[in-house]
Order: structure tokens, then C-alpha cells, then sequence
């Protein structure tokens, strides 16, 4: 037999989604629950329980160890089974939701997960308690909560409204460029991909529509 000795603290790296990255020395003995707790008060976040982590590496073989093979019965019922698959397919490519996302374990260890130390975990709101809570006293959990809004509005996982969305691109555009100048900021001044959910990016009239 094999006896192989880790480290019990190692450091691990914490993607947020402004793109910035943290390193946090972790207890590898200790779940991912225990964890978030740490990882969230060195960021300076209070409500850890509304935060995850998600694997952007090796989310085919989680999958797989899920045991997500279909099981013998009849052609008829895998047909049938295939063919709603195939719709959740569809529908998935249409809308972007979390469950696409690999969400780590909060139960189990990142060994145990297979989560190696040369790889970066990126931090994300899963669930929302509190919103009436964050405010300008809290400028990380404001800033992380705008980004993920605007990120999950622009990938389309938050379906809105074309008026909606003009209006939110708007703000975007306020917040990047100021206050609108009407002889600066004319049509073609703005990537409308960086600012609208890509099926509304050819309606005639959005540009116009988000300066006003």
C-alpha cells in the first residue's frame, strides 16, 4: 500500500467576480462549509452562508461520479428519457442558470473533491437573504453583489424585460463613461454586447434607447 502525506494547511486561491484574486491559507481537514467561513471574513464578508464556491475545473468527471448513466429498462422509457434531455438541452442553451454552474460541496472536503492547489475557485452569491442588509457601509458585498447582478443580466441566467434591460444599461453606461453628453456619446459609442443580453442587441433603436 501507498502512504501519501499532504499538507493539513495549504493555500488556497479565491476567484471573485470582479476578476480579483485572493490567496487563503485553509485547513485542507476541514469542509467546504468550515471553510467559507474563513475564506469570507478575510474578504470581509459577514453572511458566509449565502456564499459558494464553484469549480471551473473538472466538472465532467463530478458528473460522472454522480452516476448519471442511464439505467436498463425499456427503449420506449429511454427514448422518452432522451427526448426530454434533449428539451432540457435547449432550454438550457436559451437560458443560463446556476445549475449549470459546479457548485463545490459544501459537505465534503476539497481533497475529497478532487480540488488540487494549482487550481482557483471563484466565490459567488448562491443563495439571498439578506439584500436589505448590503448597502454603501458594505462596500465588498455591494460590489460583489452589482457584478453578479449585471454578469447574470448580460448571460441572460436573469431573464428581463427588453425596457428593463435598456434601463440597466443605462446605468452600466453612467457608472462607466458619467453623466450622458449628448455631442460625445452618439450611435455606434457603445459596444451593445457589454451592456444588453445578446437577444437584444440587434433591436434597431437600443442605443439610443440607453442613452436616454
Amino acid at each position: 500500500d501507498l502512504l501519501e502525506y499532504k499538507r493539513k494547511v495549504r493555500p488556497l486561491k479565491v476567484r471573485m467576480l470582479d476578476g480579483m484574486i485572493k490567496t487563503v491559507m485553509v485547513d485542507d481537514s476541514k469542509t467546504v462549509g468550515d471553510l467559507l467561513i474563513t475564506i469570507c471574513t478575510r474578504i470581509g464578508i459577514t453572511n458566509y452562508d449565502e456564499y459558494s464556491l464553484i469549480w471551473e475545473g473538472g466538472g465532467e468527471e463530478r458528473k460522472e461520479d454522480g452516476g448519471g448513466t442511464l439505467r436498463s429498462g425499456t427503449l420506449k422509457k429511454d427514448r422518452t428519457l432522451l427526448r426530454d434531455e434533449k428539451k432540457m438541452e435547449k432550454l438550457k442553451q436559451k437560458l443560463h442558470t446556476d445549475d449549470e454552474l459546479n457548485w463545490v460541496d459544501h459537505g465534503r472536503t476539497l481533497r475529497e473533491q478532487g480540488v488540487e492547489e494549482n487550481e482557483t475557485l471563484l466565490l459567488r452569491r448562491k443563495f439571498f437573504y439578506s439584500d436589505q442588509n448590503v448597502d454603501s457601509r458594505d462596500p465588498v458585498q455591494l460590489n460583489l453583489l452589482y457584478v453578479q447582478a449585471r454578469d447574470d443580466i448580460l448571460n441572460s441566467s436573469h431573464p428581463v424585460s427588453y425596457d428593463k434591460a435598456c434601463e440597466f444599461a443605462g446605468i452600466q453606461a453612467q457608472i462607466q463613461f458619467g453623466p450622458h453628453v449628448e455631442h460625445k456619446h452618439k450611435a455606434g459609442f457603445l459596444d451593445l454586447k457589454e451592456f444588453l443580453p445578446k437577444e437584444y442587441v440587434k433591436q434597431k433603436g437600443s442605443e439610443k434607447k440607453i442613452f436616454q
